[in-house]
């Protein structure tokens, strides 16, 4: 399956990039258009400005038009003098207008404009010189002056010019003296030269008039060139103009046609990337739903998985309780019949038989044991215990305690201990113990001839903290390179010929492993195919002080064994019949009792030693017992020790709830009997023998196993006969009411409940039927096949009784 979350975020990751290179391309061409933009709004405003000087020079041009026409009528000064302030400030217009164009055509019609206002003016000027000139000479003057000339008389005497170097009174003296001669003068001159004198009058008058005339003429004519001058000027001028606001006004059109086509521009490609956009955007959002749908489907998938494989693992554990369970309970009937027919006296052909047989009930309780060890570690529920142990001891009891004393191998057998190896450390050695064992055996087993060494070694890494190795050499078959790793695993071995030969699960060196995990430690090998192999246990430990000793068991005493009174509590009778003779045969009296409130009320009536109670049972667990009988004062003393197949609990469990011990099912009669000597400080005895008289068997069932069992003891076999039919009419009353309720489940655990004890009387159709009912084949719950079966059950019994009664 894909990584879908990495599918995700790469696709998220593209789908913001190709965004963002959408947008920086769009970015870019805006920035582009938008400077073109900016830059035509500026020649828009540079046009906007050149047209308003264009505008201003205009309008400037018909008030200086209109300024001169009023100075050329009325000759005013002051109209003048407004007339050259206008066409200046024209002209720096003209100037400042110039620095707006780079364009030289323009600057060349507009240095034209300015050319002909200086003509303009200058044409002005010659038209006041004129007026002025024809103004200042008077009509009057020039005729005196042409009279001077025919005449003295008509001259100015201008006697203050004359006689500015006199005295005042000098100067009037000689005024008023030729004021006199002038009188006489006059007198004479009209007496004796009046004609001539009118003569010569007209006859400057005429000329005068002729001269003034042609000046007027030229006045005239001159004034007409300068008024055509000026207006071809100002035509030129209009035209000028004219040419530069068309030309001012195109370009503004032009720059505001090509501004919108930039908009238009713009707004496309802002369109196209807000239109691309968005189709990434759905695109991606597809393929990122796409991907989310799948990882939503691929995660609910997951949980279903999950939750399958934990309702698988829940069901595995228990399952494995139950198997444990119900295999433990016969295989612990099985290794007690086992003990108890060994303290017979038996032919050689039995004891070969009873030999497979203990074997072959250790093999399957060792594979229990393996399986539940499996299933804590991988449910991670082994506990680690840190208890004080000498590595050195702990090795050698070890290995002593799985080779045989005979070694039917011969094998050299070495023990090297290095010195600083016997001291006491502190880790778990139960758990160390029990990977030694598994490579200590297992070295064993594939090693025909030559030699298994065993060392122990300690190094100092800081302070306390030590590492505590362990090595196991043997010079067996070896394993192969590319085996190495595969033999760690589950029900691994090399091939298939070792099963067969050496027999083996091939879960020793995977629990091994696992286990030295759990400690922190290594377990590594080196091996070649022919030479041996050699295993290695690194484990961190913490070195104790040598003054630390180890606390030793109690010694058990050797107190009488008869008069104490044990109560044995269990569901199941067979169970509780096994356990009664077992106590009872080392001179214990044994009471039982099938559930908790049965059990109550013989602690009532009678005085125990020590209760040993089932932890499974209907209506009043082992618990609840337990509590039931700390909370009275009389029976709290009473030591009770708990015996189960449950592999969920360890020991502290249950010393923590209040029990003096427990015992795991199935237990060997030695492990119970040791129980109870630990528990009531008891040296049990066990020597004694037990001879044993095999009884004949019919073809609907057997007491062979039942008289193993018994030996010898007539009340004994009665008992147990009787307590099995008592149970067996119950279990089938339970039966009959599960039939009217039509409860299934209920057929089925009873039908599971009565199968040991009809195995051990070899009633192979009954146990079939039970088998059917306890596998819920559904053919087998009908009411005729079940009522069939409850008949031929109640004719055994009625058998059954009457052995008793024989």
């Amino acid at each position: 399956m894909k990584n879908t979350k990495r599918s995700i975020t790469f696709k998220v990751i593209i789908g913001y990039l190709m965004v963002a290179a959408v947008a920086a391309m769009a970015v870019w061409f805006t920035y582009e258009q938008v400077v073109k933009f900016s830059s035509i709004n500026q020649s828009n405003d540079l046009n906007n400005q050149q047209l308003i000087l264009v505008s201003e020079i205009a309008t400037a041009l018909y008030e200086t038009e209109s300024t001169g026409r009023q100075f050329i009528q009325t000759g005013d000064t002051t109209d003048l003098n407004r007339y050259s302030g206008q066409i200046d400030g024209i002209q720096e217009s003209i100037n400042v207008l110039k620095t707006t164009y780079a364009d030289s055509i323009m600057k060349i019609e507009l240095d034209s404009i300015s050319n002909l206002l200086s003509r303009k003016s200058q044409n002005l000027e010659e038209l006041l010189k004129l007026r002025s000139r024809d103004r200042n000479t008077s009509f009057y003057t020039e005729v005196i002056q042409e009279l001077g000339k025919v005449d003295e008389s008509f001259k100015d005497n201008n006697y203050d010019k004359r006689f500015s170097n006199l005295e005042p009174h000098q100067r009037r003296v000689l005024i008023r003296l030729l004021e006199f001669s002038k009188e006489e003068n006059q007198e004479q001159l009209s007496s004796i030269s009046a004609d001539s004198l009118v003569t010569s009058v007209k006859k400057v008058l005429n000329e005068l008039e002729r001269e003034n005339q042609k000046f007027r003429a030229i006045i005239n004519k001159k004034e007409n060139e300068l008024l055509d001058n000026d207006i071809i000027l100002n035509d030129q001028l209009r035209n000028l103009l004219a040419s530069v606001e068309q030309e001012e006004r195109a370009t503004t059109f032009n720059r505001a046609k090509r501004s919108q086509e930039m908009l238009n521009e713009i707004s496309r490609i802002l369109l196209f990337v807000g239109v691309t956009s968005v189709l990434i955007v759905l695109f991606f959002l597809f393929l990122i739903i796409s991907d989310v749908s799948r990882s939503q489907r691929y995660r609910i998938q997951l949980e279903e998985a999950k939750a399958f494989t934990d309702s698988l693992m829940i069901r595995r554990e228990q399952f494995m309780a139950t198997i444990t369970h119900d295999l433990r309970s016969p295989l612990n009937t099985v290794l007690g019949y086992t003990e108890l027919i060994g303290k017979t006296p038996l032919n050689n052909k039995q004891e070969h038989y009873l030999g497979h047989l203990r074997k072959s009930s250790e093999f399957i309780l060792h594979l229990v044991n393996d399986l539940l060890d499996l299933s804590k570690l991988e449910a991670g529920k082994m506990q680690i215990e840190k208890l004080p142990f000498n590595a050195k001891k702990l090795l050698e009891e070890t290995f002593y305690n799985i080779i045989p004393e005979d070694d039917p191998k011969n094998l050299e057998l070495i023990v090297e201990a290095e010195e600083n190896a016997d001291v006491n450390v502190l880790s778990d050695p139960f758990r160390i113990k029990q990977i030694l064992s598994n490579l200590i055996n297992n070295s064993y087993k594939f090693t025909e001839e030559g030699s298994l060494t065993v060392s122990v070694s300690l190094e100092k890494q800081i302070e306390d903290s030590y590492i505590l190795t362990y090595k196991i050499k043997d010079t067996g078959l070896g394993i192969s390179k590319d085996k190495q790793k595969e033999i760690f695993e589950e029900f691994s071995q090399e091939h298939r010929q070792i099963e067969k030969k050496y027999g083996g699960t091939g879960l020793g060196l995977a629990i091994s492993k696992r286990i030295t995990k759990l400690l922190k430690g290594k377990l590594s090998l080196e091996s070649n195919p022919g030479i041996g192999s050699e295993f290695t246990v690194r484990i961190p430990v913490i070195k104790l002080k040598d003054s630390l000793e180890i606390i030793a068991e109690s010694p058990i005493s050797n107190t009488h064994l008869y008069g104490k009174n044990i109560l044995a509590v269990d569901d199941e009778s067979s169970q509780l019949a096994l356990s009664r003779e077992l106590i009872k045969s080392i001179g214990m009296h044994c009471d039982i009792a099938q559930d908790g409130k049965e059990a109550l009320e013989k602690l009532g009536r009678k005085k125990y030693d020590l209760v040993l109670t089932d932890i499974q049972m209907p209506s009043m667990d082992g618990f609840e017992l337990l509590n039931a009988i700390q909370s009275k004062k009389k029976l709290k003393h009473i030591p009770v020790i708990a015996a189960s197949g449950r592999t969920t609990l360890t020991s502290n469990d249950y010393l923590d709830a209040g029990f003096s011990g427990n015992l795991l099912k199935p237990y060997k009669p030695q492990e119970l009997l040791q129980k109870i000597g630990d528990v009531l400080n008891l040296e049990l005895e066990t020597n004694s023998e037990i001879k044993i008289q095999t009884g004949e068997s019919s073809e609907e069932f057997s007491l062979k196993e039942i008289l193993l069992f018994a030996g010898d003891d007539k009340d004994a076999l009665n008992t147990i006969l009787k307590v099995f039919v008592d149970a067996s009419r119950k279990n089938l009353v339970e039966i009959n009411k599960a039939i009217i309720n039509k409860n299934k489940t209920k057929i089925t655990a009873i039908a599971h409940k009565m199968l040991p004890m009809y195995k051990q009387l070899n009633t192979r159709n009954i146990v079939f039927q039970l088998q059917q009912l306890e596998k819920e084949v559904p053919e087998y719950f009908e009411d005729q096949k079940i009522k069939g079966l409850i008949t031929e059950i109640e004719a055994l019994l009625e058998k059954l009784e009457r052995e008793i009664i024989v």
